[in-house]
């Protein structure tokens, strides 16, 4: 079977799998292509100037996620509201989740350039309003409107590059971004306490003003995309406003009981079942929009039909959950049980920031040279199973050579999968497709993070407490231990409690781990599912395609 463009007599011969969102059912006489040469062609200098400034942005949407976490401390102290801390990353977090759905549409309807120079200057004003904040609350509204900016970076620096190169190229790029991802969300708490150790807390955010500048300036001066058709008027009646809001509605409302569950909340306190029902009522209802009613919907229902796309949503959910957690457990051990300040427990992370970078970026390239994908995953998940069964071992006697080893499988195993869900993604859907599906993958590893995280944070809790039961613990210590782990660093002066304290942190972190195995096990076996789709090798003989605009697809044509 072959495609051939109508205005050229070049063909090229692609392999078919199972019918795409686009693709009539087998037997149709018509069928989409899938494969598209880039909608903008830059070389040399244009181009690596552009992806260095993509890449910035991915590191600094990246880090803000992460960077905060050190800096809490001296925050709480200089505003005395210990109450509200939490929304600090709650304020990033919902908005971040909220908006991110929307960007792919958008850029659809408005453009690439457009709409990721408003991420990034809207990630920028965020970030500098949270570095002047005089108050909490300045500084929680300033963490909100970062989060609506960084929500559309993560999406819209692999939606271009997805434009820029065509796919057997990408995967190299988007290796590269993958490992910055990585690099960035590890090392952000090593950031983060050297800043507020040396500098100023502050510092974590306006280090974003600087080298956001550089990407809007590559944007402005490269990044040519062409330009969208109708006037502003006309694309603003294209926006299915209705679906957005419904859609906005429900992330918030389930997001904000997942977060606040637990610690600010009790699980079944009335207002976190309340959420949790309208959360999943709005759902309902955004179904119902998407299908029914709206002209353009944010989410067609066409980006489903594929059985592929469906198991890589599922995937990414389930690789968000694993990631996250084993982020946010890996460094509190390392300064509650050895001891480590955040700086240090930041350096401790380096041998997981050194397996995602290499297995990122290696996959990358060999994906750009095979053109196969689906073999990463299986790679990938059951290195993350092994390392993270491994880091459940870890206890206060571990060899430092285990620390490095157990760290290092485990970052190999995110590397070889951070990416590579993307490229799946992206080569599972038509063209005009991309970058919806984009902006729908990364969603779901947001909302599989935030649900993940929930649920270790319970287990957790739950055996924490069980651990400190029976102790000789003074209960006043207890509850101090129970509302925050990092209690017990300040108990170092006291060797028989302190021992008492992390032998009962280790109990639950341990347990803990072992309970994100599972994650990493569905989405081993979702991973099975997904239908490897082959795609010709660039020709460098061939004159490419006419340059199409970024929101119509090109007219398909196919001969047989």
């Amino acid at each position: 079977m072959t495609t051939a463009n109508p205005e050229s007599s070049e063909t090229s011969v692609v392999t078919l799998g199972e019918p795409k969102p686009e693709e009539p059912q087998a037997g149709s006489s018509e069928e989409n292509e899938i494969e598209a040469h880039p909608v903008i062609e830059l070389k040399g200098a244009r181009f690596a100037l552009v992806f260095v400034g993509l890449a910035l942005a991915i590191f600094l949407a990246a880090l803000d996620q992460t960077i905060v976490s050190t800096a809490i401390p001296k925050i709480a102290a200089e505003f005395s509201d210990f109450q509200r801390i939490p929304w600090i990353g709650t304020a990033f977090l919902l908005t971040t989740a909220a908006f991110s759905p929307t960007y792919g549409k958008l850029s659809d309807i408005f453009g690439r350039r457009s709409t990721f120079l408003f991420a990034v200057i809207t990630f920028e004003v965020g970030s500098a309003i949270c570095g002047a904040a005089a108050t909490l609350d300045m500084l929680i509204v300033g963490r909100a409107i970062a989060g609506v900016g960084g929500g559309g970076i993560f999406n819209l620096v692999l939606i271009i590059i997805s434009d820029l190169v065509e796919f057997r190229d990408r995967g190299k790029y988007q290796g590269m971004i993958g490992a910055v991802f990585g690099l960035a969300s590890v090392i952000g708490p090593l950031l983060g306490g050297l800043f507020t150790d040396h500098l100023t807390w502050r510092w974590c955010f306006y280090i974003n003003l600087p080298v956001g500048l550089i990407t809007v300036i590559a944007a402005l001066l490269f990044l040519n995309f062409p330009h969208t058709k109708g006037s502003i008027t006309e694309k603003l009646k294209r926006i299915d406003y209705l679906g957005s809001i419904v859609l906005m509605g429900a992330i918030v409302c389930i997001l904000l009981p997942l977060q606040s569950g637990g610690n600010v909340w009790n699980w079944n306190d009335p207002q976190t079942i309340a959420l949790f029902i309208v959360g999943g009522v709005l759902a309902i209802a955004f179904v119902v929009i998407e299908v029914k009613f709206a002209v353009e919907p944010v989410v067609p229902p066409k980006v489903f039909v594929n059985r592929s796309i469906i198991l890589i949503y599922g995937l990414a959910a389930f690789f968000g959950a694993s990631f996250i957690s084993l982020v946010f457990y890996l460094p509190t051990f390392f300064q509650v049980a050895l001891g480590k300040s955040a700086t240090d427990s930041g350096i401790a992370m380096f041998p997981l920031v050194i397996g995602v970078v290499v297995c990122s970026i290696g996959s990358g390239l060999l994906v750009s040279k095979t053109g196969y994908y689906t073999y990463f995953f299986y790679i990938g998940f059951i290195l993350m199973g092994v390392g993270t069964y491994l880091c459940s071992l870890l206890d206060i006697n571990s060899s430092n050579g285990a620390l490095i080893g157990f760290l290092l499988i485990t970052g190999m195993g995110v590397g070889s999968v951070v990416q590579i869900r993307v490229l799946a993604a992206q080569a599972s859907v038509n063209k005009s497709l991309i970058a919806i599906a984009t902006s729908l993958v990364n969603f779901c590893q947001t909302l599989g993070g935030c649900f993940g995280l929930a649920i270790t944070g319970a287990i957790f809790n739950n055996q924490i407490t069980s651990q400190l039961q029976g102790t000789n613990l003074p209960p006043q210590l207890v509850t101090a231990i129970e509302a925050s782990p990092q209690a017990i660093v300040a108990l170092q002066s006291s060797p028989a409690l302190h021992t008492i304290a992390v032998n009962a942190f280790v109990g639950a972190f341990s347990l803990t781990l072992k309970y994100v195995i599972p994650f990493i096990g569905v989405a081993l076996l979702l991973s099975l599912g997904v239908k490897q789709y082959h795609h010709p090798k660039k020709d460098a003989t061939k004159e490419p395609e006419a340059v199409v605009t970024t929101n119509e697809p090109a007219k398909p044509s196919l001969a047989v």
